[in-house]
């Protein structure tokens, strides 16, 4: 049965707007409540970010909970803090589940509900499926009291550590105004730091800064004459880098510098995890390095189920979703700039090119859609795709997908030569539009 409401990253949508009004907040809070009781949880850690709706949103979602739930309280937190939080309490012998309020890298109007299980991990579907139908049976949250205390993020700033940066190294930091901004000041020191955005402020999260609008860090970086900069998205758990060039450093990048820095320290991985949307040029590197390489539907959930049926340990997204399970068990922004910082110090110089894969000429374009079609309902744009297959056969690989958050198809190409890349796209774009009516 397909999830009405869950998405790849949770329930998201326009704050105060269905499913998100407030009245909504208080049936997910009964709903989470009756579901997780029903599995024997006895705890639930939540946090959320700086948005203006999330503090609301929680307190309906925390009226619904209603008695029977232990509740340990972050508050303002990036979302792997309350990954491992809840990995961490589960471990210590009560089966926990997790609550983050956020929409992640989307703009500020915007919010969700994301869980996760008592691994850290996201919820799985029939959790989520379990969820959903307490939610359509409107439960009665009651009026009984809910233990409540607050849990503080010493405890995960002290698993990552801090790294202290060498004096000539410049770094710019951008937090995106969003979740990560307290405890990446924590963690990383050094003169050479220089900081944008890292107050939390709910107005102007991803407002042109973070992850998603990497403009201002490479302006920043030029301005600082810096060596690296890094950027966060809304609630942490994305990291993307550029160079002093202006060049990014996206998740491909970092998981082939993580992979090349533990062959070197003698501790190769058993092999590395990448979506549809992972670089050819990231699985040629791996393969001339003789690690395994496997392909996953986009979205961090399937990365983390894959590494579990093969016990591996090592995943990423080029979005910046990196996920390295001995350090956290989901992707971890902060977990990554610390990872990735250490790497480059350990090389004479920190330079890009003395490392990084060469990527195959790759594109990605969003059309966005007054509505979803199924992509096997457009005729046009599946005619264009076979055409596309005819001619460059497996040279060209197409990746077409609808956002699991946004009305947005997204239309990627990869192949060996650019001009192949740019006509094709050209055809699916317009094959695309002429299928919605655009």
């Amino acid at each position: 049965m397909t999830l009405r409401y869950f998405g790849t990253d949770g329930v998201r949508g326009r704050a105060y707007e269905s499913p998100l009004t407030l009245a909504e907040a208080t049936r997910w809070g009964a709903a989470w409540g009756a579901a997780a009781k029903a599995q024997g949880i006895q705890r639930l850690v939540a946090g959320w970010d700086p948005r203006l709706s999330s503090e609301p949103i929680w307190a309906a979602f925390h009226h619904g909970l209603g008695a029977g739930l232990e509740v340990r309280v972050l508050g303002l937190a990036p979302t792997p803090a309350v990954a491992w939080t809840v990995m961490q309490s589960t471990a210590s012998g009560i089966p926990t589940w997790g609550l983050m309020i956020s929409a992640s890298h989307n703009p500020p109007e915007d919010n969700g509900l994301k869980g996760f299980s008592g691994a850290g991990e996201k919820l799985s579907e029939a959790e989520e499926r379990a969820i959903e139908g307490a939610f359509d049976q409107a439960p009665d949250p009651g009026v009984e009291t809910i233990a409540t205390a607050t849990e503080s993020l010493d405890p995960y700033v002290d698993h990552l550590g801090g790294l202290d940066l060498p004096a000539d190294l410049k770094v710019v930091v951008d937090c995106a105004h969003g979740a990560t901004g307290p405890s990446a000041k924590r963690l990383l020191r050094g003169p050479g730091l220089h900081w944008l955005a890292e107050a939390p402020d709910g107005a102007r999260i991803n407002v042109g800064v973070g992850s998603t609008h990497l403009e201002a860090l490479k302006a920043e970086v030029a301005a600082q004459g810096a060596d690296f900069g890094l950027a966060f998205d809304g609630d942490g758990d994305r990291c993307l880098m550029v160079d002093a060039q202006g060049r990014v450093l996206d998740g491909d990048q970092m998981l082939w510098l993580l992979v090349q820095d533990r062959i070197a320290a003698g501790d190769p991985p058993p092999g590395a995890v990448g979506t549809v949307m992972t670089n050819g040029g990231l699985e040629a590197a791996l393969a001339g390095a003789g690690v395994p390489f496997v392909r996953t539907p986009v979205g961090d959930k399937y990365l983390l189920r894959e590494l579990a049926a093969r016990g591996w340990d090592l995943a990423a997204e080029a979005s910046g979703h990196v996920i390295q399970k001995r350090i956290c068990p989901s992707g971890d922004g902060l977990a990554t700039a610390l990872s990735v910082l250490r790497a480059l110090v350990h090389r004479e110089p920190p330079a890009w090119g003395s490392w990084a894969f060469e990527p195959w000429p790759q594109r990605l374009i969003n059309v966005v859609a007054r509505e979803r079609r199924p992509v096997e309902a457009m005729p046009a744009l599946q005619g264009a795709m076979a055409a596309i297959g005819a001619r460059h056969g497996s040279s060209a690989r197409q990746v077409i997908r609808w956002s699991g958050t946004e009305p947005k198809l997204r239309l990627m190409v990869e192949a060996p030569e650019k001009a192949t890349v740019d006509q094709a796209l050209m055809e699916l774009e317009a094959a695309a539009r002429q299928d919605l009516g655009l």
